[in-house]
């Protein structure tokens, strides 16, 4: 069971996060966690408990998906002592230097939000390809509704907050 101020931060993460209307899907909420980023309590929170859950899992790459994700998969890289790469989304899919990753080394693909989970799904495709073992995608927030971690599903996936 979850301690109440465990609780009360997770509530004071997800009171953070804003929507606005989808430009490209009409009707369909977008996520805005920037308002994480800017409450440093916040952010230490989602910093420590994503440290906390990998510093013993030798981790030798994180991968942020887009650069939204950057802010989170920084300090990760840092605290567990390896390489960050990014993967930039575009119009073909995602793009990555897969000469980049060494066979064989264990990966973590950290996004800000899991939706629908395809696009998570093409960078996971894409790590595949560079021979790398993706161990788990972790997001700061989950939008459980969609279901997009069934989509990802053999592939393990945690989120600081789900929102459902």
């Amino acid at each position: 069971m979850k301690s109440p101020a465990l609780r009360s931060t997770r509530d004071r993460l997800l009171a953070s996060i804003r929507t606005i209307e989808s430009a490209r899907r009409a009707g369909e909420p977008n996520y805005i966690t920037d308002g994480i980023y800017q409450d440093g309590q916040l952010f230490r929170f989602a910093c420590a408990d994503i440290n906390e859950r990998y510093q013993r899992r030798r981790i030798e790459k994180v991968i942020a998906y887009d650069s939204a994700a950057l802010p989170l998969a920084a300090p990760l890289a840092y605290f567990a002592g390896c390489g960050l790469n990014v993967i930039q989304p575009s119009s073909r899919g995602p793009i990555l230097d897969l000469e980049s990753i060494p066979q064989g080394c264990r990966l973590l693909l950290v996004a800000d939000v899991l939706h629908r989970g395809s696009q998570l799904a093409s960078a996971a495709t894409i790590l595949r390809q560079s021979k790398g073992e993706l161990i788990e995608i972790v997001t700061l927030l989950e939008i459980a509704s969609a279901k997009g971690s069934e989509l990802l599903s053999p592939i393990s996936t945690y989120s600081v907050c789900s929102l459902r």
